[in-house]
């Protein structure tokens, strides 16, 4: 009976089963992960049937910049919520209701301030990322419009982030689906119908950044809910932003050097032809549609452990890190066995183009070998997150792409050429794998509640 029964966002993290409430927590989360990365292959599928490698390689170019927006909005989003589920957890309603306002706001302010810089030196920006003529005005276009929608994307990583934090994962889901569907529908019609090509793509961004928006300030306005964001709910203190900051600046510097590593990854790329970019573009868009679903699977774990932890229900906290394990890595053997087999089709189902495919499938034959042992490395990785430990949570994000693979990347460039360009990401997922696990030594005696709350 208890398998069936509604539970609220707390109740679910506060006594269902605990395998029910990493499934339901996760699933949402999953499925609109999985949204996200199909959109996130949509503006490639429809650039790619006007069989222009050209506006591929714009697109791929220029699609790290967009990813900024996603680094600020997951510094308040991830930090905030983290602080938050612990502070339901501890029944400091009052902290969390400021918290979420604060997040909210802060979030809004430093994507305009982006939005500005963007724009005001776009050209220097768009040759630095590793434009060619060919691609240059493709590019622009693209960029152009995107720049304008970081604002919004923000915000709404952000309002994502608040409800997931009191275990509304389903309202989550539901503000990323809106904006993913309306920019699936509007893609073929701006880009191919109109015309519009790369601008297309980027306006149907915008279009479906503001449309989550909308809905986003419609359930913090309407629904009922334990956080805010009412402008007079501003207000912080230094416990609260030091807690947001050092657990959401880690995870928000992952997806800026995410933008830097693939920025850096496009221009070695382009020594190898503009192909080579096109085929590293698609193929980042299909091998990340299993990393972002093993990603998701752990979020829903997020709010589930900082609740317990805030509340100190470690017998939950470490069946739920087991159980979230468990689930991550078998997803991640299925998930590559499908990729292995299946690969190269799917990326010739995005653009037919002979040596783009050629090359995406080259690399993503390599990739793949690095998402084995992810569901480890992300699971811990997340525990650190959401138990305010961000010293470890740090050490974990920056070896993945800072650390490691930076490195990795210009070395195995330099000596072995194309064959130590492919193989750098994965090398440096395993070996950061393994950073992850020593570290995770340290989260027995969290998780048994050995060592005192970062509150």
């Amino acid at each position: 009976m208890n398998e069936k029964k509604k539970y609220t966002g707390v109740e679910l993290m506060e006594s269902a089963p605990v395998g029910t409430a990493i499934i339901r927590l996760a699933i949402p989360m999953m499925i609109a992960m999985l949204a996200q990365a199909i959109f996130s292959v949509t503006d490639i599928f429809f650039i790619g049937q006007t069989h222009n490698p050209n506006m591929v390689a714009a697109v791929s170019l220029a699609f790290p910049l967009y990813m900024v927006a996603q680094a600020v909005g997951n510094i308040f989003a991830t930090g905030g919520s983290s602080y938050i589920s612990r502070m339901l957890g501890a029944q400091k309603q009052g902290e969390a209701l400021h918290a979420s306002s604060v997040s909210f706001y802060t979030a809004i302010g430093v994507g305009i301030v982006f939005t500005a810089v963007l724009l005001v030196f776009k050209a220097p920006i768009i040759w630095m990322i590793g434009a060619s003529e060919a691609t240059f005005g493709y590019t622009d276009d693209y960029f152009s419009a995107v720049a304008l929608a970081m604002p919004f994307a923000t915000a709404g990583g952000v309002m994502s982030g608040l409800m997931r934090s009191e275990g509304e994962t389903k309202k989550a889901m539901k503000l990323q689906l809106i904006g993913i569907c309306i920019n699936i529908v509007l893609d073929p019609i701006f880009i191919l119908w109109a015309g519009w090509g790369t601008a297309g793509a980027g306006w149907a961004t915008v279009v479906a950044q503001v449309a989550s928006f909308i809905y986003g300030i419609r359930y913090f306005v309407v629904e009922k809910t334990n956080l805010s964001i009412k402008p007079a709910d501003y207000v912080p203190n230094k416990t609260m932003m030091s807690q947001i900051l050092l657990i959401g600046i880690p995870a928000g510097l992952s997806f800026l050097i995410m933008s830097f590593a693939n920025v850096l990854v496009n221009r070695i790329a382009a020594d190898y032809g503009d192909h080579v970019v096109a085929g590293y573009g698609v193929q980042m868009r299909v091998g990340s549609l299993l990393f972002m679903v093993v990603f998701a699977l752990v979020m829903g774990f997020q709010p589930f452990a900082g609740f317990n932890y805030g509340a100190k229900k470690y017998d939950r906290l470490r069946e739920g890190f087991r159980l979230t394990a468990i689930y991550s890595t078998g997803l991640c053997i299925v998930g590559v066995v499908i990729l292995r087999l299946f690969g190269a089709r799917m990326i010739g189902f995005f653009i037919n183009d002979p040596q783009t495919i050629e090359a995406g499938a080259a690399i993503l034959n390599a990739f793949i070998w690095g998402i084995l042992p992810m569901g480890i490395q992300v699971t811990i990785m997340i525990s650190f997150q959401a138990l305010g430990k961000p010293v470890q949570a740090l050490l974990v994000n920056m070896g993945r792409q800072l650390i490691l693979f930076v490195p990795m990347l210009l070395l195995m460039n330099h000596f072995f050429g194309f064959t130590g360009f492919i193989w750098a990401q994965p090398a440096a997922d395993i070996l950061t794998t393994g950073i992850a696990a020593v570290l995770g030594i340290s989260l027995r005696r969290i998780l048994s509640g050995k060592e005192e709350h970062a509150e």
